[in-house]
């Protein structure tokens, strides 16, 4: 089994003025053929620093991927550290060049000196053409190992790396496994308790492996099987999916793929409901979550943000009385903003949030972060639900969202009876 490791250049990468997306899509199309990745590595322009890295991985890994540092600007080091690392000159490349030199008279532009650079290659590599822009890429034996180096933007990147890197990679070293992963998300279930349901699987399961991942408001549980073709990798994931599914299937709402509200959208156009939003603390966060899901129309009939007392009371028949005695925080509240928007739409569910989203606006018995999420079902059944988000501003109202969104999956989910 092939071992690799991926190295990405570039100081915008350490100072965080840049997103590195190429680790993740290199690292995916290794894992689809087999390929164990075990460490990556950001480095600088600096060609010290990426020789270094180059040998360093070279010393632990079968194959060496880098990307970035291929332009013709003075920052562009990586053809030079490989030839380094390597112990190899550079030589030009004629071909390459004369294609550089058709390229610039192609779009009737000066070529400039600095451009030839990008037809300078470490002794003895293999030129990877590069169709969508001016730096090929290259693949480098280093005994029985490779070095393979691709240009850093995305789009000339990703081309590279499946037309001309996978398959080099797997005639290479022979690779006939693949790598099979199957994410179940969940919503409503704190990350410490969902990894203590399942603690005894993740010790006891090698392959297929299983990782917990948590997001904002979302914890995944990732399943991940190693096997010489894609029908045994999907046998072992599926040997194992029902035990996870025995312990947390209550809180999981995709198997394959889907968004909350792609799989809200789904269980409510199964069920044939409507719904419409009240939004306070969340100021249309549910809204814009419910619509992000295309089909959306279909039963999203609409929403109020009724940020204001006044806002409530007019738009959404909040009794000010109410208000009065309990405040606009409250549990009576969010259930009167759930009937207003359910009569106000005319739909089968109304959802609503009130809450403190800071920073401001807090009191002893209404601290930071405290939610009320009601949710108005078919009859005069209203569930209510008190939260206490913490993070700032933006987290809680997106947690606060989140929830609203995992009441209304539960409530129409498959398999649950709302008599």
């Amino acid at each position: 089994m092939a071992t690799a490791e991926i190295i990405t250049v570039g100081t915008e990468l350490l100072l965080g003025q840049l997103v590195d997306t190429n680790t993740a899509a290199i690292a995916a199309a290794l894992a689809e053929a087999g390929v164990d990745v075990y460490r990556q590595t950001s480095v600088g322009d600096n060609e010290s620093r990426i020789a270094a890295a180059v040998g360093e991985a070279l010393s632990r890994a079968d194959a060496v991927i880098c990307a970035g540092g291929l332009g013709p600007t003075v920052d562009d080091m990586t053809r030079e550290a490989v030839a380094a690392a390597a112990h190899l000159p550079l030589q030009l490349d004629e071909p390459t060049l004369a294609d550089l030199r058709a390229f610039f008279a192609g779009v009737n532009r000066p070529m400039t000196e600095n451009n030839a650079r990008q037809a300078m290659f470490p002794q003895g590599a293999d030129i990877l053409p590069n169709p969508n822009g001016t730096a090929p890429g290259f693949a480098l034996d280093v005994g029985a190992k490779c070095v393979i180096s691709l240009p850093g933007p995305p789009r000339e990147m990703t081309p590279m790396l499946h037309d001309h890197v996978m398959p080099r990679l797997k005639r290479r070293f022979g690779l006939d496994s693949v790598i099979v992963t199957r994410v179940l998300r969940t919503v409503g279930m704190p990350e410490s308790e969902l990894d203590s349901r399942i603690s005894d699987l993740f010790r006891a399961s090698i392959n297929p492996s299983i990782a917990v991942l948590a997001h904002l408001g979302q914890v995944d549980v990732k399943l991940t099987a190693k096997a010489r073709s894609l029908e045994e990798a999907l046998a072992l994931i599926n040997d194992l999916e029902p035990q996870v599914r025995t312990r947390i299937g209550d809180f999981i709402f995709s198997g394959d793929g889907q968004t909350l509200p792609q799989a809200l959208g789904a269980a409510m156009r199964t069920r044939g409901w409507t719904i419409a939003s009240a939004e306070s603390i969340t100021g249309g966060m549910i809204g814009n979550l419910l619509t992000s899901a295309a089909g959306s129309s279909q039963y999203y009939a609409g929403g109020t943000i009724a940020y204001s007392d006044e806002a409530k009371t007019s738009t959404l028949n909040v009794a000010p009385e109410l208000i009065e005695r309990h405040g606009a925080v409250s549990e009576e509240v969010a259930i009167a903003m759930a009937i207003g928007a359910r009569e106000l739409f005319h739909t089968t569910l109304g959802i609503s949030t009130t809450g403190i989203a800071g920073p401001g606006g807090a009191r002893r018995d209404k601290p930071l972060g405290l939610t009320y999420i009601a949710l108005a079902k078919p009859g005069s059944d209203v569930h209510v639900e008190r939260f206490h988000f913490s993070g700032e501003r933006e987290a809680v109202q997106r947690r606060a969202a989140l929830s609203a969104l995992m009441l209304i999956w539960r409530a129409a989910r498959p398999n649950v009876r709302n008599d």
